[in-house]
């Protein structure tokens, strides 16, 4: 911080006589110039302050219910906080962006806590400077998941079975295993997930499951941009499936194909420049992808020409990564700290494929954004993203837009939001759906199938009754959406729906915080004539 200028006298000035005589002004001149001069010098051979330094790090992990919270709260408390290993100090300290003998400074701080918070692991994440002594405060969230969720969405019941474990042990590492009913196929899966495998930040999970219609595996490790600093990361991942894809037409299902994809995907990048609010990043890629297509027994086979795909890019680009971060609550969970990069940042990647190993020969080109701004009692963001495959034409391209304010005033929340994905000349198995998945919720699923939607939220929140017994709280909701389709197989079509909805936060719960119930009502029929009312549960919000 610069010092601020010491507040000289003023001397009164003389007579008008006095001032018109040349010689004293001249020198009176002269001596103020001196002056200042001296002053100006004198100010640059002070010495300045040091930075002010890291002296001790001290970090206060706290159980799922504080000491005193279980102990003047009935016997569950207790059991949890028993049942519950709190997340151990060591994991924690892997995590910070300090360490003793370091500058103190605020911004990495921040981002210390904002990490922390990404986690899921935690109900809250403080971290803060008490002069040269650095306080990290957290409060566990239960992490143990008992899985027996039912869900429905465009009135498809899903259901799953299970066990989920987010921080096993106290040491951040996950492992769940769980049995699924999907929209289209149930399943089998196990996971298992390490964030610091072989030393802090270097990533690892895996990722297994035997489906009713043929199986998935991927595995990923590396080190990812945890942090603005961060000179450089290294991440692969590689991903095996077969799975039958299925088309509809007039809200039906009219194609069933085998699809077996096969990717090899490595990533890195290097930091480049750094200024105060963002970074400069080079940024590049090799993806070995293949794609094969095969009959299923309903509707046509898939078109020769683009049944088989096999491509080996090599991608390089810049990456943007800006930083004017905001937190907030009740904006999407209930009693939960979220926070929110209003900062300009972008992404540009261009890539070609090698005609080798029987790969074919085409170019790609990947590009995406995002940017905030405050709004008088709330923010607006706003996401872009496009790419496209070029092989005798553009294949595959794809541009999604969206944008979404929140205006919140004491316990209500009003959230509008605007998206859209348009897409031209799409591989064969893909379509875009218009139905209560991509958030309109009266519709049932692949409603409308096309090649290009546009849809339109707008929904009023408000928090009722906060934290029953310091576990569940619950709140309100309003809302009205609407959507267009254009494309094939449907054509252009126009659907809207209104309803009502119940929140509940789950205040101590890791994951799933947030349960949602709404009912809604068609006010434009789908292709198959269908209105009424619709009833869709889910966690999260819709949009």
């Amino acid at each position: 911080m610069g010092r601020e200028n010491e507040k000289g006298s003023r001397t009164p000035l003389g007579s008008r006589q006095e001032l018109n005589r040349p010689g004293r002004a001249v020198r009176a001149a002269g001596a103020a110039l001196l002056a200042v001069h001296c002053s100006a010098a004198a100010a640059e051979d002070a010495p300045r302050e040091p930075a002010l330094r890291i002296d001790t790090i001290e970090i206060r992990p706290t159980n799922v219910f504080a000491p005193d919270e279980a102990a003047k709260s009935f016997f569950p408390y207790g059991l949890a906080n028993a049942l519950h290993f709190t997340t151990r100090a060591s994991f924690i300290q892997k995590q910070l962006l300090f360490a003793p003998g370091e500058v103190l400074r605020p911004d990495l701080l921040a981002e210390t806590e904002r990490n922390l918070r990404a986690f899921g692991l935690f109900r809250r994440a403080y971290v803060r400077a008490e002069g040269q002594h650095v306080v990290v405060e957290t409060a566990d969230a239960w992490t143990l998941l008992l899985r027996g969720s039912l869900s429905n969405k465009g009135g498809v019941t899903t259901y799953s079975i299970g066990a989920e474990e987010y921080n096993l042990l106290g040491t951040g590492r996950q492992f769940g295993f769980g049995w699924e009913k999907e929209t289209d196929r149930s399943s089998r899966s196990v996971f298992y997930a390490d964030p610091n495998l072989f030393a802090p930040h270097a990533a690892f999970r895996l990722d297994a499951s035997e489906l009713s219609d043929g199986r998935f595996f991927r595995a990923a490790m590396g080190r990812p941009f945890y942090a603005l600093d961060v000179p450089w990361a290294l991440e692969g991942a590689i991903r095996l499936s077969d799975f039958d894809t299925k088309l509809y037409a007039g809200g039906e299902e009219a194609t069933v194909w085998k699809e077996q994809e096969r990717d090899l995907l490595v990533t890195g990048g290097r930091l480049l420049s750094r200024d105060v609010d963002a970074v400069m990043r080079f940024i590049g890629s090799v993806e070995w992808n293949d794609v094969e297509l095969r009959g299923g027994g309903l509707g046509a086979p898939p078109p020769e020409r683009r049944a088989n795909r096999t491509f080996l890019f090599l991608s390089a680009g810049l990456a943007r990564v800006g930083s004017d971060w905001i937190t907030r609550r009740l904006v999407d969970l209930i009693d939960r700290d979220e926070d929110f990069n209003l900062a300009p940042s972008g992404r540009l990647e261009l890539g070609f494929s090698l005609p080798v190993w029987g790969a074919e020969s085409a170019g790609r080109a990947l590009v995406s954004g995002s940017v905030g701004t405050p709004l008088r009692s709330g923010f607006a963001l706003a996401t872009l993203a496009a790419s496209t495959r070029l092989s005798g034409g553009v294949e595959n391209a794809r541009l999604s837009a969206g944008a979404r304010a929140y205006v919140m005033k004491g316990p209500w929340t009003l959230v509008g939001n605007v998206s859209t994905l348009v897409g031209w000349n799409l591989d064969p198995e893909s379509q875009i759906a218009l139905d209560g998945e991509s958030g309109l919720r009266a519709y049932r699923l692949h409603a409308v199938e096309g090649n290009r939607r546009l849809v339109g939220n707008v929904e009023a929140r408000v928090l009722v009754v906060p934290e029953i017994l310091q576990l569940v709280s619950f709140g309100l909701a309003a809302f009205g959406d609407a959507g267009w389709s254009w494309g094939d197989p449907d054509g252009f079509w126009h659907l809207a729906d209104a309803g009502v909805g119940l929140r509940i936060g789950i205040t101590r719960a890791s994951k799933s915080s947030l349960v949602r119930i709404d009912v809604a009502r068609v006010l434009h029929p789908d292709p198959l004539g269908r209105t009424g009312w619709l009833l869709s549960f889910s966690s999260g919000q819709a949009f």
